[in-house]
């Protein structure tokens, strides 16, 4: 093998940016609410049954009539296996792991029209990994992406039909990947272990309006603005076997990496008719003018830094979900919906983002007795076999990826 693609497998360390749970496009989340989860999200923001409406819709706040409280937690299971093709013809790899996702929100309400809130969850995270000892080792182990917002939120009912409602939000996020360094001549060269770590601080914003036609009749749309990441870290290169032809030298080093989020725009409708509430979301994501490409900057790369195409495509999410309202105290929910990959190309499918598109189901249901309410809901994803040629060295194919999602929730109401 030559140095020249030592070096093209050896600095492929991008930020991790594949999808933590595989239930929203690339690496979006929508693990907020698990009265949500039961309807696949659909009504994002205007349903009036759980304080979520802090993160995905700020008008839909003052839905609650109440003053409350709600803890989120949702374990996530994702599955794939993976086969080698082209030059890695014949080998195999999997991914099978399970990783929790908790959120948390808080609400007063000042009187019957202007109401506070605020909120901490992941709008957006990911994490593959696979074994140590797999084919694609030098390109990719363990890529985990942990964004997590704390948000501030207002609402304000204008009259009996319209309501606005904003948030500020101060967003951290944390990066890390591992790969192995390929060995040339025999193992005499190259081998070792890279280790990045980022984080950082950004601010940003979002903004909802909610219109109520009547009891059982409402529409909202929501907007979250773009953020600028700026995240530096280090870079930790171990156990290579050094060579003044190998680029690659053992050391701890700087790295500056800018991913940006995109922006995205949500459309939700519900409608009541007797005993059955019927809901659903449209979610535009503008993944052009934040992911055309990734670029790491640090000491320990060749050229000092590393650029990673992906181009990515807008894309549409949509959902729709029924609720049963069985009782005063039971209600039981079902979901589906598709998801549109910003990625379609095996070209720019990149083994840590092997993103495809996907479909969801989804169950739950609601107890409530006196103040409190407990949740619980169900999903399963299945996402299309998908190719990934991005890396000129290994070449993957992508099947049998799916996903679980199991959600409890308990809210409390003042």
């Amino acid at each position: 093998m030559r140095v020249k693609k030592l070096v093209k497998i050896a600095v492929a360390v991008t930020v991790a940016l594949h999808i933590a749970d595989a239930n929203a496009a690339s690496y979006q989340l929508n693990d907020y609410s698990v009265t949500g989860l039961g309807r696949s999200y659909a009504g994002q923001g205007i349903m009036g049954d759980d304080y979520s409406a802090i993160a995905f819709n700020p008008a839909g706040m003052t839905l609650m009539k109440r003053s409350g409280v709600q803890q989120v937690f949702n374990m996530v299971n994702v599955k794939s296996t993976v086969d080698g093709i082209d030059n890695y013809a014949g080998s195999k790899g999997k991914m099978d792991f399970w990783q929790p996702v908790p959120a948390g929100f808080a609400q007063y309400n000042v009187n019957d029209r202007f109401s506070l809130g605020a909120g901490i969850y992941a709008p957006f995270g990911l994490k593959t990994k696979y074994k140590a000892d797999w084919f694609g080792k030098d390109a990719a182990i363990l890529s985990k992406l942990d964004i997590v917002d704390f948000n501030i939120s207002a609402a304000y009912k204008l009259n009996k039909h319209l309501s606005l409602g904003a948030s500020a939000i101060l967003r951290y996020i944390y990066g890390r990947m591992t790969q192995t360094v390929p060995t040339a001549f025999g193992g005499a060269i190259g081998g070792g272990d890279i280790n990045f770590n980022v984080d950082g601080w950004s601010q940003t914003a979002a903004f909802g309006l909610l219109y109520e036609v009547d009891d059982n009749t409402r529409f909202g749309v929501s907007y979250r603005l773009r953020s600028a990441q700026r995240a530096n870290g280090h870079l930790k290169i171990t156990d290579v076997k050094e060579h003044a032809a190998f680029p690659i030298k053992n050391g701890f080093y700087k790295v500056h990496a800018n991913p940006d989020l995109p922006e995205t725009v949500t459309f939700s409708g519900y409608h009541r008719y007797k005993d059955v509430g019927f809901s659903g979301t449209a979610r535009w994501t503008h993944w052009t003018s934040s992911f055309p490409s990734f670029t790491i900057r640090s000491e320990g790369l060749p050229d000092g830094q590393k650029r990673t195409d992906y181009r990515y495509q807008n894309t549409w999410t949509l959902t729709g979900g029924v609720d049963y309202y069985y009782c005063k105290n039971l209600t039981f929910r079902f979901g589906g919906g598709w998801d549109e990959s910003p990625t379609h190309k095996p070209q720019r499918r990149t083994i840590r983002i092997p993103d495809n598109d996907r479909w969801w189901m989804s169950v739950g249901a609601s107890y409530m007795k006196n103040n409190w309410q407990v949740d619980v809901g169900y999903a399963h994803l299945i996402a299309k076999t998908g190719l990934s040629t991005e890396d000129a060295n290994i070449h993957a194919k992508y099947k049998k990826t799916s996903s679980n999602i199991l959600g409890v929730q308990v809210q409390y109401k003042f």
